[in-house]
């Protein structure tokens, strides 16, 4: 099994119905967060996936928005 969920594709420039860039991936029941900037919780609320099944979290860059709230 391998499905991705786009949990926001806006880039730099989000809008109120495109969130910033992260995508959730299943592979194989493993979970991925590729990127999680702001908005994200919001999204995997909305597709209704379970933050504590995430294996891990993958950061393609860095920006503060990126990571801080995975800090806390």
């Amino acid at each position: 099994k391998f499905e991705v969920t786009i949990l926001g594709c806006g880039s730099a420039t989000p809008t109120l119905r495109r969130n910033a860039t992260a995508q959730y991936v299943n592979v194989r029941e493993r979970y991925f967060l590729i990127d999680c900037a702001e908005g994200t919780q919001l999204q995997l609320r909305r597709y209704k996936a379970r933050t504590q099944r995430i294996n891990a979290v993958f950061i393609s860059h860095l920006h503060g928005d990126h990571y801080a709230a995975w800090n806390q």
